[in-house]
């Protein structure tokens, strides 16, 4: 088969990062491009913005309730099922929807996360990447949850954080190098991750985004679609990585310098 008739599968994702105008910025681009996306929430946006996310969540878009106050790597089991009960019965009370989808910190999870998504239905856990950039989904024997672990930064230098703008931005890199990322991927599946706070509202972060999303080189798929045929293997035999360069201050480029979205 000829390399260029080979198709990307591709899973979008968005990170809200308490940036409303970011949020419904990039909501409106993916549902005029028809795009299908899962949206990764906190707490903070269930207690605020409860309307908000019943309607984009009524417009087909996937929905993560997350925690980001710690990875769960630093978290005990009696810790972890407190954290994703409470989540589990917030999401519920207040949007009328189970909860089929969660993430912690730096998308880290351990064994007892596994037991406990089983035991209150949630279906996928969200990992960080363990095969550089592809993207891949794993289904442990023992567990009923499926793990997508996500597209990592290619690059040794930038470390091991998932394919999105605030990673790179971490690492002192520019909307360009992601860009470049982006159309240098050859992978048959990824994710690409975008935050509200970033993409959503700075321009040239934007216009990355925007670039490879013109270029028509990837099928997004709904998140159903994207975990189906997982790579079945013991739990021990799933890699795991827990290498998280974000807990090292690194040099970047003010925000506030970064030029605005002319909305």
């Amino acid at each position: 088969m000829n390399e260029n008739s080979i198709r990307t599968k591709g899973l979008f994702l968005i990170i809200d990062r308490k940036n409303e105008k970011g949020l419904t910025h990039w909501i409106d681009e993916l549902e005029t491009r028809k795009i299908p996306a899962v949206l990764l929430i906190d707490e903070y946006l269930a207690d605020e913005h409860p309307d908000l996310i019943k309607e984009i969540s009524q417009k087909g878009f996937e929905i993560c309730c997350s925690y980001n106050d710690s990875p769960f790597w630093d978290e005990s089991y009696d810790s972890q099922m407190e954290i994703m009960t409470r989540i589990k019965d917030k999401w519920q009370s207040r949007l009328g929807e189970s909860l089929r989808v969660f993430g912690s910190k730096y998308f880290a999870y351990t064994e007892d996360t596994l037991k406990i998504a089983d035991q209150i239905g949630v279906k996928y856990i969200f990992a960080r990447g363990t095969t550089g950039v592809r993207s891949v989904v794993y289904q442990p024997k023992e567990y009923q949850a499926k793990i997508v672990s996500v597209s990592n930064v290619p690059s040794k230098a930038l470390g091991t954080g998932s394919l999105c703008d605030e990673s790179l931005r971490c690492r002192n890199a520019t909307p360009q190098d992601l860009q470049d990322i982006l159309f240098n991927t050859k992978e048959d599946r990824i994710s690409v991750v975008a935050q509200t706070h970033l993409s959503g509202v700075k321009l040239n972060w934007w216009n990355a985004y925007q670039s490879f999303l013109n270029a028509n080189r990837v099928d997004w798929l709904p998140l159903n679609d994207f975990v189906a045929d997982p790579i079945v293997l013991p739990n021990m035999e799933i890699p795991l990585n827990t290498r998280a360069d974000y807990r090292i201050p690194m040099p970047k480029v003010p925000l506030e310098a970064e030029p605005d979205f002319p909305f």
